[in-house]
Formats: C-alpha cells, structure tokens, sequence
C-alpha cells in the first residue's frame, strides 16, 4: 500500500524534533519521504491514498515492552493483593487455559493496542504458538519468549518440556513476514534454576536469539535471593554467566549500585512497567537512575490482570508523574524521555532494521497519527506535553504497520472485533467457573 498522511505536526522522539505542515509519504513497507508538506496535487498525480489531517500528530507507532498478551482474559480477576499472593491465585487459573483461549485473548489484546497506537510488543507467555498466530493474521509486530517453567505452566509439565516447547515455536515462527520473532524466556531465576538457565543461555546463543526474564521485581525475591545464592539477583545472573543473552530483563524495581553497573555493562533492556508495579504495590524504579546511567529503558503495561489496560499513553503519563512525586522533583523525567521509551529506546528489542521507532526516510513504516481536535487536546501549545499529559487511545485516527493502515477510525482492518469480543467473554466465564467449582 502506497499512502500520503499529512498532519499539522510530524514529530520525531529520537531526536526531539518537532515540525509543523508535516508529510509522511509510505511506499510498500518503507517511509520514503518525511518531512515539509508539499503540494497536495502532486500527491493525487502519484496515485497514493492521500489522508489529510488538519490538527493531526503523526509519531512513531508505540511499542508495549513487557507483555503477558493472553492475559486480557484476565483483566480484573484479581484485585488489591500483594505480588506473591496474586501469583498463587493467578497461577491456579492459569492451567485450565487452553490453547484457542490463548489465541482469542491475544486477537483482544491485539485489537485494544492497535486502537490504542501500539504497533509491536514484547511478549513472555505460555500458548506462544495461538499468540503467533494472532499475530501473523493481525499484521502486528512481536517478539515473543514462549515461557519456560512449569508452575502454573497449562502447556507443560516439566521444565524439559518447557525448554523444547519453545524452541519448537523458534523452528516455527521466528522470522515470519519479518514481523515476528522468538526468543525464550525462562520465567525469573527464583523459579528456573541454575542449571537450566545456563541450558536456556546455551540454546540461546546458538540460535542467535535471546532471553526475556523478570528481574528485581520486589524486595521479597532480592532478599530471597541473598538468602539462597548471597547474591542479588542481577549479580547472580552474571555469577552464572547468562547475562549476555538477556535483552529484555522486566521490572528491574529494586537495584543495588552495583547492579545498574551491570546491567550497563552487558547492554540489558530494562522493561519499566510503572502502572503494573504500583497496583501490585512492588515500589517504583529509580528511572532518572537508569537516564544518568545510560542504561536504555523502555516502557510496558505487564499483563493485564495486573494493569487492566494495554494503554501506552497512560503508561507515559503515569510514569512521568510517580517520578516526579516520588523524587519531589518536577524535572526528574520529562515528556520527551517518556515518549522515546515507547518508541525509539523500543527500536533496541526487535531485530536491526525492523523497527525505527524515529519516522526517519527509509525505515519502517510504523506510525500512527493522533487527531487533537477535542476539547481534551485544545489548545495545542505543546504537542509534546499532549503527549505525554493530555492525548489519549480515544485520538488514535490511524496505525500503521510496515505501511498497512490496520486501524482506522474506528475500523479494525484485520480482525473481526464482535467475534473476539465474543469469544473472550465466553472463554473467561468459562474460567471463572472452573477455578470456582474447584
């Protein structure tokens, strides 16, 4: 598909630059043209869909950085308990999930993100390969780390099964349409052990992929940790040598100063999940620390019983405001920093060249454009404070992934929104009732 978009503002985060009569001209998958508007009429001689919108912001398409997609399903289940007590009663719903269930509160979650300008995710789940699916019909981006470890687990008995579950999904999907990649994802070092994390690193290593773990989530698991191993967790990791393969290291809440040096020294993806740690009540991450260090962060809602929203622009919001009341410092995170968490730092988990995160000529294009003609977004001062303060899901007009429109006003283009609505609903009374009866 060949589009011309034209919006009152164009911004790109990595750089922070923001202009105004903004072009963006998208031929196949590639963004070919980005910048100054140009004259409408030769848009209509080239032939290219032309969209114009008079009060429109066109960004990057978001990325949601730590994911449990499936778990849409399980959105309110469990409210006003501490981590450890959630998890015993999430991981007693969990294996009565089936693998069309899987699949179904993935077309949702997919659905609630493309209506919202997310355009990829970062995923550790069970059912990776109905998640795979879903993400291979929606025209979606993923990088998915089938989860290794067997509490709770509704696929797997042991962990051996487990382990070769996943590398079947990676002989499977990894690579698909250049939108959908694999990685693995051994659950957190306080539920797989030593020597299969060190196993999980090995596989990993030889197919030229990565891991996706939780890290530092609370003060129960550090201390736990300190107990079992006399190390923290970060530091154990890197004792048992299998830190070079994690990319993606979630939650990262609770760190010594020695272990934002390591998480720095080996080039480790810190997924922030402000809205998710604060409603479990788990503390709030030192992001101006990781900012001074240098360490890349990136933003994500974790799942949804935990979250209830796949919303990556409360997500900004939130984040910008609980640092600035928990560091009593108005300047600690600003809205730019945010803004690149969800799009340009999120550049660093996918494959080189998949995703740009940045509106740059020739790279991907994934974008979404937000309407600010409402009374919420009037006036416009500062489209980027919007962004962060003001804008929300409700301005998504448009999202656009590798230069297909999947979501239009309104429109779902690759999914049929009342049959997942459906389903999902007749799945989680189906859930309810089992754990119920038990």
């Amino acid at each position: 598909m060949d589009l011309v978009i034209d919006g009152k503002w164009l911004y790109y985060p990595h750089s922070g630059k923001l202009i105004t009569d903004g072009r963006i001209i998208v031929e196949g998958d590639r963004i070919v043209y980005s910048g100054q508007r140009k004259s409408p009429e030769s848009v209509k001689q080239s032939g290219h869909e032309y969209y114009n919108y008079e009060k429109g912001l066109i960004i990057p398409g978001l990325v949601n950085a730590h994911t449990h997609i499936p778990m849409t399903l399980q959105r309110g289940i469990s409210e006003n308990k501490p981590l450890q007590t959630w998890l015993e009663y999430i991981w007693s719903i969990e294996p009565h999930l089936r693998p069309k269930d899987a699949y179904w509160g993935s077309m949702l979650g997919i659905a609630e993100m493309f209506a919202s300008g997310t355009v990829g995710f970062n995923d550790q789940y069970f059912y990776s390969d109905q998640i795979a699916q879903a993400v291979h019909e929606t025209g979606i981006k993923a990088v998915l780390a089938p989860s290794i470890f067997f509490t709770g687990n509704p696929e797997s008995n042991t962990m051996e099964e487990a382990f070769n579950h996943a590398k079947s999904v990676h002989d499977k999907w990894n690579g698909d349409n250049n939108r959908l990649w694999i990685s693995f994802g051994p659950h957190a070092p306080y539920t797989v052990g030593k020597d299969w994390l060190q196993t999980i690193a090995d596989e990993a290593r030889d197919r030229g992929t990565t891991i996706h773990t939780h890290l530092n989530e609370t003060e129960y698991e550090v201390n736990e940790s300190q107990k079992t191993h006399s190390l923290r967790p970060i530091e154990y990791m890197e004792k048992i040598g299998v830190l070079d393969t994690i990319n993606s290291a979630a939650h990262c809440v609770h760190l010594s100063d020695g272990e934002y040096e390591i998480l720095k020294k080996y080039n480790v993806n810190a997924l922030h999940c402000p809205k998710s740690n604060a409603k479990i009540g788990t503390g709030v991450a030192d992001t101006p620390r990781f900012l001074k260090e240098g360490i890349n962060i990136c933003l994500a809602t974790d799942g949804q019983a935990s979250n209830n929203k796949l919303d990556m622009f409360e997500e900004m919001s939130f984040e910008a405001l609980i640092q600035k009341a928990f560091h009593k410092d108005s300047t600690v995170v600003t809205s730019t920093d945010v803004v690149k968490m969800t799009t340009s730092n999120a550049s660093a988990l996918f494959p080189q060249n998949s995703y740009s995160g940045t509106l740059l000529e020739n790279t991907r294009a994934d974008l979404i454009v937000l309407d600010l003609d409402s009374p919420a977004t009037t006036p416009v001062i500062d489209p980027v404070s919007h962004l962060c303060y003001a804008i929300g899901r409700d301005n998504v007009v448009m999202t656009v992934v590798d230069g297909s429109i999947v979501y239009h006003e309104g429109k779902f283009m690759t999914l049929d929104i009342e049959k997942i609505k459906d389903e999902a609903q007749r799945v989680t009374d189906r859930l309810l009732e089992t754990t119920k009866s038990e």
